[in-house]
């Protein structure tokens, strides 16, 4: 490798460290309040409605990961769409670091939940506390490019979503309250940290 390649190598590896610690401005809390507001709706809707909206476990978990999907591809598309729309240099090498944290979890949360749905009805209770904990686990893996108080969000998300997993398996079933509840908060909490614009990213 000439010395040429080797220093342009090098930056580019500096902009990817960059990017990685930089705050990143394209996910909209907007969107990911809207996704706290209608996952308050759904909850409702199957409390005063669980014939219709919460007759099985299965159809609690598929409303949900329908739900988390949407709301997932609302917030990447959006965050897309505000990448193109800035001159910064910095923003598609950010966009990318982002998107290596989301893709591979939602990826994982979306396999795991067909497979569970398509062959393992009998216990599709497992599903909604699993992608609360995923949902934290990616705030935590992005506390770098994110305000500090993520981890606050990112905490709430694992310890609810693992609370919710045993409690579902200790009942054998779910209800409304345990598998959308800390969705609900999750997404609020998470919207509210993305909001400030003070807030200066660790390392900032």
């Amino acid at each position: 490798m000439s010395d040429v390649q080797q220093a342009i190598a090098q930056i580019a590896d500096i902009r990817a460290q960059l990017a990685a610690s930089t705050r990143f401005r394209g996910y909209a809390p907007e969107a990911v309040g809207m996704i706290g507001l209608l996952s308050l709706l759904v909850v409702v809707m199957q409390i005063v409605w669980p014939g219709r909206f919460a007759a099985s476990d299965w159809q609690i978990a598929i409303t949900w990961g329908l739900l988390l999907a949407g709301g997932c591809a609302a917030i990447a598309i959006e965050a897309i769409v505000h990448t193109l729309r800035e001159n910064d240099g910095m923003a598609s090498p950010m966009l990318f670091s982002a998107m290596r944290l989301v893709l591979p979890a939602f990826a994982v949360s979306a396999a795991v939940g067909g497979a569970v749905l398509t062959y393992a009805p009998q216990v599709t209770w497992i599903l909604p506390g699993f992608w609360q904990m995923m949902i934290g686990f990616v705030a935590f893996a992005s506390y770098s490019s994110l305000p500090r108080n993520i981890i606050w969000p990112a905490a709430w998300c694992l310890l609810s979503g693992a609370v919710g997993l045993f409690l579902a398996g200790h009942h054998g079933s779910l209800t409304p309250l345990m598998a959308g509840g800390p969705i609900v908060v999750g997404h609020l909490a998470i919207a509210w940290v993305i909001s400030d614009k003070e807030r200066i990213p660790h390392g900032g």
